[in-house]
């Protein structure tokens, strides 16, 4: 390595490490059409968002023709890294300080990884609606309570409350617990699913809760934010806003348009996904691994290129449970990590990420009478890695001379971004949890 190019092979070298070592590279793809060169760039992302439709074939009667509606999303390369340090002698580095350089681009590296693994692993929250586990808050359908949705051009509004008089829903009921949580919207719920439902042959689908006006009101939208296509309702922004029971939602209504009217929607009740956290323990973790598999087949993804992020806490719970014994799981004991990958359970490949590189979030309040924040929660992500779009440039890279002093500045820049499309967001899920 000598001086005139030492810029460049640093940089280098540093993102040989991070690609290395960070969790991100290992989860990501790079899938997109454009150039980054400087920051603010964008690039584009094509998906297609509603389903092909297959209809019968009737000799001597032409085929109906369907639009299929396709999206472009926009990768916008936000972040940017610099590294600006200087030293007296760089010279001596390549006579005797190799060490050095090496020192120096693990430590750079380092610092890269976490920002990095961070900033994507957050993007975990972009999982579609109906895809997360958790502790669901349920308001169960009654006399007196309510819940509508009027259509917008975006998507919907959730009005809840009770008949005849608008006011703070009751304590709903935790499933799968017998504790006591609070039964309307709160800012914490934002990106998770929302249904409406009244029994089992009345279910809407899971819709994205995008912004919470009041404890009543929220904004909803579909899980891929589409307003149109074949398997929408002509004149509604909502895919199966009719109901239906929990597996199928026709187009057409079959009685219930109520629910697009408030104050209507009498005796309906509603539900919020992984509204609360989930315990994670050595005992419940393979279950919940086997869960978040469920959510992705439901989905229909693809087997391959699987993957599930953990803290190292997670990673001791799975080499204690009981369905990893008697000798555990080979790959977690022959010490060979890439991109922080350890193992292979339950079809995904898993990887470990330091708990302050996931992302957490406070739960739904709980209590009786003055509710309370319940805790926080992590996102433990699992997907396919059409789930994540990673896009990343080392713009610049140079060695200066240190104003008015004997030394030798570096100076570099790194310009990265990451998205979750549209469509992508049915190649992720989320356990919320806490351990």
């Amino acid at each position: 390595m000598f001086l005139t190019n030492f810029g460049e092979q640093f940089a280098s070298g540093v993102l040989k490490k991070v690609y290395q070592n960070a969790v991100a590279p290992g989860i990501v793809n790079r899938d997109y059409e454009g150039e980054i060169n400087k920051p603010g760039d964008r690039v584009n992302i094509l998906s297609f968002l509603n389903d092909a439709l297959m209809s019968d074939y009737t000799v001597g009667t032409d085929m109906n023709s369907e639009t299929i509606v396709d999206n472009e999303d926009q990768l916008i390369v936000e972040k940017r890294k610099y590294f600006n340090f200087s030293l007296d002698r760089l010279e001596d580095l390549f006579s005797y300080g190799g060490n050095i350089v090496e020192n120096l681009l693990a430590n750079r590296a380092s610092v890269l990884e976490r920002a990095i693994d961070a900033y994507v692993l957050e993007k975990g929250v972009d999982a579609k609606a109906g895809s997360w586990i958790g502790v669901n808050v349920r308001v169960i359908g009654g006399f007196n309570t309510q819940a509508s949705i009027v259509t917008t051009a975006t998507g919907g509004t959730v009005t809840l409350g009770f008949k005849d008089d608008i006011i703070v829903p009751a304590p709903g009921v935790e499933q799968g617990d017998a504790s006591i949580a609070f039964g309307g919207f709160e800012a914490s719920d934002i990106g998770k699913g929302f249904r409406i439902r009244s029994s089992a042959t009345f279910v809407t689908p899971w819709y994205k809760i995008t912004a919470v006006a009041s404890s009543v009101s929220a904004s909803i939208t579909e899980w891929d934010g589409a307003t149109t296509g074949s398997d929408f309702q002509e004149g509604y922004t909502l895919r199966g806003v009719y109901g239906g029971d929990g597996i199928s939602f026709p187009k057409t209504g079959d009685g219930n348009a109520a629910i697009l009217s408030a104050p209507t929607g009498g005796g309906l009740g509603w539900e919020i996904q992984a509204a609360l956290a989930t315990s994670i323990s050595a005992n419940s973790i393979y279950d919940q691994v086997t869960l978040l598999a469920e959510k992705l087949n439901i989905n229909e993804v693809p087997d391959g290129d699987r993957y599930l992020v953990i803290p190292a806490e997670i990673k001791t719970m799975l080499l204690q449970a009981s369905e990893t014994q008697p000798t555990g799981i080979a790959e977690m004991y022959q010490g060979t990590v890439v991109n922080g990958k350890i193992m292979k359970i339950g079809g995904f490949d898993v990887h470990v990420a330091a708990g302050s590189r996931l992302s957490l979030r406070a739960g739904h309040s709980t209590g009786s009478g003055d509710f309370t924040a319940s805790g926080n929660g992590y996102f433990i992500i699992a997907g396919h890695k059409g789930f994540i779009t990673y896009a990343d440039k080392w713009s610049e890279s140079r060695v200066i001379d240190a104003e008015n002093q004997f030394a030798k500045k570096y100076q570099g820049l790194y310009l990265y971004g990451a998205l979750v499309t549209s469509y992508g967001r049915k190649l992720g899920a989320i356990l919320f949890g806490n351990y």
